[in-house]
């Protein structure tokens, strides 16, 4: 099944939007409510595809938990512009059409460009914390999902040491593994893609059309794009899908969701110092706020 089945063509409104198919929001949302859910609750893993082991069903669509970032109130960048605290230019650029193809949109419709997502991805890979630079587990065994039961037999195998499989329900309970920090991934991961993209059209990602980026990203998520030798196509193209749904629900306070453009989509009021009895009941309609804003605003009272 194509990742991007999703998408349905429909014609922007804007003359200056690029040219996107805007994404079914609600087939979106449903199928990634599982890894929003996640992101929120519970830390997460890598994919063990990343780093290769063989024989077994990877944990390919855990979402690594966000942390705050001190002092940070928003995204600083206008839609178009382009973060360089971790990227280089070309490599922003390049995750910002990668994002804008898996959250399509326009100026009327945000999508994740508009809601400057590769700024919260950047912003993650710059910071020791955010970046996780410390405390990553980058030693075996890593998990990778197994809902079948292990044989005895199999407990003194070679390979316990290597990987240890867990059941999906579980997975959620793990936090990042791989023996690649999340700054390599993308690093490596982004070189693969325009790689491919030559092999495939002589051109760079960014230089494809959007049907042409579409089949690209089919190929990674399919696991049939070559040249990809940790990450492989299909771990790199979920890293990519998890962290595009973090910087488009995340708090702005993150990065991404400017504008509160997945906020508003959900129509999800943000962080709210109470609500009505009635509210409660019948919901409300209070503008979206962000953690800081709110925090700004009780100091202020």
């Amino acid at each position: 099944m194509n990742p991007l089945d999703d998408l349905e063509p429909r014609e922007s409104t804007s003359e200056n939007a690029r040219p996107r198919s805007p994404i079914s929001r609600r087939l979106f949302l449903k199928g990634s409510g599982a890894a929003v859910a996640s992101s929120a609750a519970a830390a997460t893993v890598a994919t063990a595809a990343t780093i290769g082991v063989a024989g077994h069903t990877s944990a390919q669509d855990a979402t690594p938990m966000a942390s705050p970032m001190a002092g940070m109130s928003g995204s600083s960048l206008a839609p178009g512009d382009t973060p360089v605290a971790f990227f280089s230019m070309h490599e922003a650029a390049t995750v910002d059409a990668i994002v804008s193809r898996i959250m399509p949109g326009s100026t009327d419709d945000p999508g994740a460009h508009e809601a400057g997502v590769v700024d919260y991805i950047d912003r993650q890979l710059a910071g020791a914390n955010l970046g996780y630079d410390l405390k990553t587990y980058t030693q075996g065994p890593f998990l990778v999902v197994s809902d079948q039961q292990t044989p005895v037999e199999q407990s003194s195998a070679r390979d316990i040491y290597v990987s240890t499989p867990v059941s999906t329900n579980l997975v959620s309970r793990y936090g990042y593994q791989s023996v690649m920090t999340p700054q390599q991934v993308y690093r490596r991961g982004i070189a693969f893609v325009d790689a491919y993209a030559q092999s495939q059209n002589q051109l760079s990602f960014i230089e494809l059309s959007t049907d042409q980026q579409d089949q690209i990203l089919a190929d990674m998520a399919a696991d049939k794009a070559t040249g990809f030798d940790g990450p492989t196509g299909k771990g790199f193209f979920s890293q990519l899908r998890n962290d595009t749904i973090e910087g488009m629900f995340s708090d702005p306070m993150y990065g991404g969701n400017r504008n509160y453009a997945g906020w508003n989509l959900i129509g999800y009021p943000g962080a709210q110092s109470y609500y009505s009895a009635d509210e409660l009941k019948n919901g409300t309609d209070k503008k979206p706020q962000s953690l800081m804003e709110m925090m700004a605003s009780q100091a202020s009272s």
